[in-house]
């Protein structure tokens, strides 16, 4: 078939000519000047020979010419609006990309609010998968949607409630529990009951006399200190004594104390993590107290009586980590019972956000998987930040600890212990967050955030915690983000706190609000602000 080819359309021209020329009658402009008519005459005359033309032109003619005007107003107008347009594009990015991030919540453009509270009760026990927490009253439990405050579930259980494991609300996102442990009943017959996500009773038994709280009295001699651990079991204690010795003259504890203590009736007792249904022991480890553990222990005197030594064996149990301590000596095990290698006297044991276990002991970091086994062992001190969107990337350690002679460094250390980067720190506080190849951390009064792939230096926030020239004053507790600011929380020496969102481009304060109360604890659940001062409270927009 040949080409086809369309007909063009006439092409229509208008003259341009100065206002100084006069209408020959023809739609033509003769010079010589206006002889009075004014400007209203030749506007009515240029706008009927538009007109004219207009009508002159085919339907395709007059739609090709609406096009080019609608193209030239597209245009303008984009030029206005397009750099709003591309922020919101980027920040609507950054929250998909953060998006299931332990931390991550919603929108922080703009202050939040408190949304709910609970007023009442034992405060948030355990976050639920769906973004709920758990709280006690009496002796009800119930589940409180993070978002709302609204009431999911409740459940009478007894007496004496007492539910877990409980959320760690200092600087770690506890992850949610499948499963719940409530322990209820008098001291001489308490039962325990676990409980699923919705609510439903899974099992029940009874676990006959037996003591939660590792300060009250036993209702009976030999009575074991129980408490509700992680992944549906109880760590369990036997043996407690209420051995004391006499404190020494020169406050230094010593060997002499340990046999002394010893000759009152200590033993070195055993705690196990057993199912809670079956009690079925899932592994076991012994507190073994040592001389230099003793520096850790309590001091009781009575009036008109000399000081004693007291030992006070307290267990708690997060979602991710059992701890059985006494004085300064702990031991350490995992859900399923593992026992972790750990000497409290130079290390200890941190849940990360992402799961796993992080083991700091001396100048050394190993990172654990839950059940206990080394994933990677680097040098220096491990610094996980509270929100992560990068997990599995670099180590961000702190080296030259101890070290007088050489500065303390920030390095961000590879899975073979090559450094990438290091970056000289003053006063370092924590890492706060790694988020969209930002790292921003604590140093001294200020917040600093460098470059995650280079370690150059994006911006700093200088003034941001109020210090004085000892160093004391305000620090951070807690972050979350959503992908464009981070929130932080700040304590100072007064009884109130404040919450600063800054921008993670560039360090500016998007806004910053004054609270009352005692800041425990800022974490996200189920992508909601959850604060804890005292009273638990959601944050949002309304």
């Amino acid at each position: 078939m040949p080409p086809r080819f369309r007909r063009p359309e006439p092409m229509t021209t208008f003259e341009l000519v100065p206002d100084d020329e006069q209408d020959d009658g023809h739609g033509l402009v003769a010079p010589g000047g206006d002889d009075g008519r004014g400007a209203t005459a030749r506007l009515a005359g240029l706008r009927g020979r538009v007109t004219r033309r207009w009508r002159a032109l085919s339907r395709r003619g007059r739609a090709a010419i609406a096009a080019g005007i609608a193209v030239v107003v597209l245009a303008a107008t984009t030029a206005a609006v397009a750099p709003g347009l591309l922020d919101a594009r980027d920040q609507r990015l950054r929250a998909e990309a953060v998006r299931g991030t332990p931390g991550a919540v919603g929108d922080l453009s703009e202050p939040l609010a408190e949304t709910w509270s609970l007023a009442h009760g034992d405060g948030a026990l355990v976050t639920l998968p769906g973004g709920t927490v758990l709280t006690t009253e009496g002796t009800e439990v119930s589940a409180i949607d993070a978002g709302t405050g609204r009431e999911v579930w409740r459940r009478d259980l007894g007496p004496s409630l007492a539910c877990g494991p409980r959320a760690n609300v200092w600087d770690v996102m506890s992850r949610p529990s499948a499963v719940v442990v409530c322990l209820s009943g008098e001291a001489d017959a308490r039962t325990a009951t676990v409980l699923d996500a919705d609510g439903a009773v899974v099992g029940e038994r009874s676990l006959g006399p037996a003591r939660t709280d590792g300060f009250g009295d036993a209702p009976e001699d030999g009575a074991p200190l129980v408490v509700p651990a992680a992944a549906g079991a109880v760590a369990v204690v036997d043996g407690i004594t209420d051995a004391t010795a006499r404190w020494p003259a020169d406050d230094q504890p010593d060997a002499d104390t340990l046999r002394e203590l010893r000759a009152a009736g200590w033993t070195d007792p055993v705690v196990r993590v057993e199912d809670a249904l079956t009690g079925e022991v899932r592994g076991e480890a012994t507190l073994r107290l040592r001389p230099e553990h003793l520096e850790g222990c309590g001091m009781m005197q009575d009036e008109g009586t000399a000081p004693e030594l007291t030992v006070e064996p307290t267990v708690s149990a997060s979602p991710e980590v059992t701890v059985f301590s006494a004085c300064s000596a702990a031991v350490y095990l995992t859900p399923d019972g593992a026992t972790l290698d750990v000497d409290p006297a130079d290390g200890w044991v941190h849940p990360l956000p992402d799961g796993g276990l992080l083991r700091v002991a001396g100048e050394e970091s190993t990172v654990l998987d839950d059940d206990g086994s080394v994933l990677a062992t680097v040098p220096g001190f491990l610094l996980p930040p509270t929100v992560d969107d990068d997990p599995h990337g670099s180590f961000l350690v702190l080296t030259g600890v101890g070290d007088d002679a050489a500065p303390m460094r920030l390095a961000s250390v590879g899975p073979e212990g090559e450094e990438d980067w290091t970056a000289t720190t003053a006063d370092l506080g924590g890492v706060l967050a790694r988020v969209a190849g930002t790292v921003v951390v604590q140093d001294g009064a200020g917040l600093v955030a460098f470059d995650a792939a280079s370690g150059a230096e994006v911006w700093t926030h200088g003034d941001l915690l109020r210090r004085t020239a000892d160093g004391s004053g305000d620090w951070v507790v807690g972050a979350v983000t959503d992908g464009t600011r981070l929130l932080v929380g700040i304590n100072g020496d007064g009884a109130g706190h404040r919450l600063a969102a800054l921008d993670l481009r560039d360090g500016t304060t998007a806004w910053q609000r004054e609270r009352e109360g005692f800041l425990e604890g800022l974490q996200s659940v189920g992508g909601n602000v959850v604060v804890f001062d005292g009273v638990v409270r959601g944050l949002g927009q309304r």
